[in-house]
């Protein structure tokens, strides 16, 4: 039970309070210009990454919507989760930019809770499309292009 009702709202619990406390502990907008742009990057592949999946196929926990279909178009062709890929590279110049131990430590509980999450929704995924993800995940990289 804990694994299919608690679990997955544990780890969006951990994320999204993780984004907020990065958010709220210093400003949102980097000092730097190059961390202005990395944060940029960040939000634009996200919202890129919404706009091809489409918004209602956006679940904040890590459990697949029933009744969607498999995205493998726009940054889907190239890794599987856009999304938390842009949300720690959103994050990271902020954190740099405004650094304490305990924001950098956040950072890397958000990125593990990420890495919690993408084995999660991959598992559920794989139960969904069958060999249709499995075939996916042979072609793609979970969250950076050509290496993880």
């Amino acid at each position: 039970m804990f694994k299919q009702k608690i679990y997955p709202y544990l780890l969006s619990t951990i994320q999204l309070g993780s984004l907020a406390f990065v958010g709220l502990s210093a400003p949102v907008i980097a000092r730097s210009w190059d961390g202005i742009l990395l944060e940029s990057a960040g939000i634009l592949l996200g919202l890129y990454a919404i706009y091809v999946a489409g918004i209602h196929n956006v679940n904040i926990t890590p459990t697949p919507k029933s009744g969607t279909g498999l995205i493998t178009d726009g940054p889907y062709r190239i890794i599987r989760h856009p999304m938390y890929l842009a949300q720690v590279v959103a994050v990271i110049p902020l954190v740099n930019d405004y650094f304490t131990l305990l924001r950098f430590s956040i950072l890397i509980l958000l990125i593990l809770t990420l890495i919690l999450k993408m084995h999660y929704e991959e598992k559920g995924l794989v139960k969904q499309f069958g060999e249709a993800y499995i075939q996916y995940k042979e072609k793609t990289k979970k969250v950076l292009p050509f290496i993880y």
